[in-house]
């Protein structure tokens, strides 16, 4: 079988925080995205159920606890009449490929297909038991005592642990000490880096050396002082090294340069421990599950760790992250999206997933997680926006889950080509640069989307924000003044005092980010007139925009 099993779907039912789900994966390479309590660890942890039986590492059968049902559906029961029909079912199934043993119709489509599922339901034996307790007990949760775990294949065959054809390695340095256990960690490690003959010479060594213990000449003085004159026992009583009980790994451990792996650092660890999954010297796992790879890695790090997944990804992984750095690096199209509507990204320009791999530093999660954002071209165009929320709303955009993206080098393209897949409502706010129609008109037709909408000046002589925001405040020259003395520097303030008309103050006032000639881009001024703006106190007038989509 080798490599060539993976996980083509994963189906979930009334797991933790997910209530009812369907999820489909990439061969290679899948990176979870999901805001907060999303399900993105659910999705892991159910990986994990599934293919193992285990929870966080420990045997489900044995771990068992109400806290891992769906919050709805506990209710749903507790609400209810607390019949066993109405005692809710955990159901994990994981559709696989290539994998014909597992092949059958035994599951929630009732499809043929290759696969195994895992449901934690209630133990009709147990059912006389069940109906006493809820006579003489308030049932306050869900009476896991009376369920059992079922492990089967699509074939209707009982999946042993042992010689499951479906195997994963989970990556999460918090688990290795204490709840994890060093013993089960290491084994997973071992059986994924070393090859077969390897894991043999590596026990039978083992035994050799603890053979060797009670040889050494210390240990054959304390045994001889032990009970020197049979005072304990008429026998020989000594302490030697049991060879027949233990396994390897409870009595070894992983070092970095003599140094015993838990007390290194948890990035170390964690990059340590996801460049052997993937190298899968065994040849034993399946698929490896990563979660938020960027914790306790400096940027560097996080960079050289992205590029060995890239360059060494044989299996199946499936990576959660919170990194924009590590979404655009292993490139969008593996993208999945955990939300209310699960999406994956297969279809995303290929320009734009190779342009943001070359650019990764470009936060492109704000677009996929936001539901509503302004695009804009800078930063000084983000504080008037904000600046104008404010003054109508009394609150900024932010608050009001309004992100606003300052999209700078890679420009607006890149942004709207992830923005109509996803379907997040997007307001672009762009100059026109001399050419309304061109640059805003013909540049929207592109995106004719329901949820991509323009906004910018339709006069082509103001060409960008700062020219609106004085012709707006120059319908006389007292408001043009109480303007410019927010807007502008001291010393430009104190050269636009001396100018006498108005339309010369309009003039020098465009200047003073445009140029004489209207040419120019002064950025620095840009930003620190649009700090001014900010931080004032007074009421300035906004240029009313004129937008299609």
């Amino acid at each position: 079988m080798g490599n060539l099993v993976y996980i083509e779907k994963l189906t979930i039912k009334n797991f933790k925080k997910i209530e009812s789900g369907e999820y489909e994966f990439n061969e290679k390479v899948n990176i979870l995205v999901g805001d907060n309590d999303s399900g993105k660890t659910t999705i892991l942890e159910a990986l994990e159920l599934v293919s193992s039986s285990n929870y966080r590492g420990k045997s489900i059968s044995s771990s068992l606890s109400p806290q891992i049902f769906n919050n709805k559906a506990v209710k749903t029961y507790l609400d209810g009449d607390l019949s066993k029909g109405s005692l809710p079912e955990i159901l994990i199934e994981a559709y696989l490929s290539d994998c014909p043993e597992y092949r059958g119709k035994n599951n929630s489509q009732n499809k043929e297909h290759e696969g195994l599922f895992i449901k934690i339901c209630f133990d009709d034996d147990l059912t006389p038991t069940y109906e006493e307790f809820c006579k003489n007990a308030k049932v306050d949760s869900i009476p896991t005592e009376f369920y059992k775990v079922e492990w089967f294949s699509f074939a209707w065959e009982p999946i042993k642990f042992l010689s499951r054809k479906i195997k994963g390695l989970f990556i999460d340095p918090t688990r290795l000490h204490p709840t994890y256990g060093k013993t089960q960690y290491l084994s997973n490690i071992i059986n994924s880096s070393l090859t077969k003959e390897q894991q043999a010479l590596l026990h039978l060594n083992y035994r050799q050396l603890k053979n060797s213990f009670e040889e050494q000449q210390q240990i054959q003085d304390l045994n001889n002082d032990l009970d020197s004159e049979n005072q304990v026992t008429e026998q020989n009583l000594s302490i030697i090294a049991d060879t027949n009980s233990g396994t390897v790994e409870a009595g070894l451990q992983l070092a970095v340069d003599e140094v015993s792996f838990n007390h290194i650092g948890k990035g170390e660890q964690n990059k340590i421990q996801v460049k052997l999954a993937l190298l899968n010297k065994g040849g034993n796992v399946n698929f490896v599950t990563v979660e938020e790879p960027e914790n306790h890695l400096s940027h560097t790090n996080l960079s050289r760790l992205v590029k060995f997944i890239s360059e060494n990804t044989n299996n199946q992984i499936f990576i959660t992250t919170h990194s924009s750095y590590v979404l655009n690096k292993l490139s969008l199209n593996h993208l999945c999206l955990i939300s209310d509507d699960y999406l994956r990204l297969k279809e995303i320009d290929s320009g734009t997933a190779k342009t943001l791999q070359r650019l990764p530093g470009y936060d492109t999660l704000r677009i996929v997680l936001s539901k509503k954002v302004l695009l804009v071209e800078g930063p000084s165009d983000e504080l008037i926006l904000k600046k104008k929320y404010l003054q109508d709303n009394k609150r900024l955009p932010e608050e009001d889950g309004i992100d606003i993206i300052v999209v700078r080098g890679i420009g607006f393209k890149h942004y709207l080509q992830i923005a109509k897949l996803i379907g997040t409502k997007v307001n672009v706010v762009k100059d026109n640069d001399g050419s309304y129609q061109t640059n805003i008109v013909d540049y929207a037709n592109n995106f004719k989307f329901k949820n991509i909408k323009f906004f910018s000046e339709p006069n082509d002589k103001l060409k960008s924000l700062e020219p609106s925001l004085i012709a707006a405040n120059g319908k006389d020259e007292k408001t043009l003044d109480k303007f410019a003395g927010i807007a502008l520097s001291k010393i430009a303030y104190n050269e636009y005092k001396e100018i006498k008309s108005l339309d010369e103050k309009i003039d020098y006032f465009k200047a003073v980010y445009v140029g004489e000639k209207g040419d120019k881009n002064y950025g620095s001024k840009k930003v620190d007139s649009a700090v001014r703006i900010f931080d004032s106190a007074d009421v300035i007038q906004y240029p009313t925009t004129c937008w299609r989509h």
